[in-house]
């Protein structure tokens, strides 16, 4: 490969493993970001499709052989214990910090504005995603409702920490409310299956439902 194929690769392995978007929409990101570089005389449209449809299909052969529930049908789990705690937990939540908050303080809104009460928040985001598939580490962002209050966050962070704990998961967190929750060992496992699933498991409807019990 060469240096921007194997970028491009290594980008889109990525979007294959989470298991939240379908071949197609990956390949069509694919295509954009190899016009948008201008990569067109080297890298054909051809190879795009056959290298993401290869991979996508070693994903789908591999899960079959996974051991059930897998780390990330826990994590699914997990965050709606929390929820049902009146925490915000988001999963994929945009791909930075920033783009997290913004997510939780829509969901927030939403929430409120149906007359429901959050106690704190937690996610991941896209940055997190990629680094937990590469190596084994999730990185869990949260706080309380007010801002700047630490002994709040703290209380979240020890909800978090026990629901992870509960499900056999391996934790790692100092106590402050500055430094966010690692869950060690874990074995990103998912596949797509459809945009309905996809929603209905990950999406931020989830989050409200579950809060409105």
């Amino acid at each position: 490969m060469t240096e921007n194929e194997k970028y491009l690769y290594d980008h889109f392995l990525i979007s294959i493993k989470s298991g939240f978007e379908s071949l197609e929409d990956i390949i069509n990101d694919a295509l954009e970001a190899v016009e948008d570089e201008g990569w067109q005389s080297e890298i054909t449209e051809e190879w795009v499709k056959e290298i993401l449809e290869r991979e996508y299909a070693k994903n789908e052969s591999e899960s079959k052989t996974w051991q059930h529930p897998t780390d990330t049908e826990k994590l699914l789990t997990v965050f709606d214990t929390l929820r049902k705690e009146k925490i915000v937990a988001l999963h994929n939540a945009g791909y930075t910090e920033s783009d997290a908050i913004y997510d939780v303080q829509d969901v927030w809104k939403d929430l409120e504005d149906q007359g429901i009460k959050p106690i704190g928040y937690c996610y991941y985001h896209g940055q997190d995603l990629e680094r937990v598939i590469e190596s084994g580490t999730l990185c869990i962002g949260f706080y309380g409702e007010k801002e700047k209050n630490d002994k709040e966050a703290i209380l979240i962070g020890n909800k978090i920490v026990a629901a992870f704990s509960d499900a056999g998961f391996t934790v790692e967190w100092n106590g402050t409310a500055s430094r966010r929750i690692e869950i060690h060992n874990f074995n990103w496992q998912n596949t797509f299956t459809s945009d309905e699933d996809a929603e209905e498991k990950w999406g931020y409807d989830r989050v409200i439902d579950l809060m409105e019990e």
